[in-house]
């Protein structure tokens, strides 16, 4: 672990607790946090744009990795660039 991955995860828990928990005021039972934690992080993964990920939503982000991994793969491979198994 390293401060910049616990800042991340310390930003969006801080998140969470802004978007989610502190909207209602009340606090939820266990499995309405189960409920609503599973709905959250859909939106928050697939629908909600993030500024440091240039509005991008983190699923779209990761998909253009793939691609360019996909790409990269694609033009090691044409040339015989992967080393070769023994």
């Amino acid at each position: 672990r390293s401060p910049k991955t616990n800042a991340h995860v310390e930003r969006f828990i801080q998140t969470v607790e802004k978007e989610l928990w502190m909207i209602e005021g009340t606090e939820p039972t266990v499995d309405e946090m189960n409920r609503k934690l599973f709905r959250y992080l859909n939106f928050y993964n697939f629908v909600r744009p993030h500024q440091g990920l240039g509005y991008k939503t983190p699923v779209e982000k990761f998909e253009e990795y793939i691609k360019k991994l996909q790409g990269v793969h694609h033009v090691l491979n044409e040339n015989n660039l992967f080393p070769r198994r023994t």
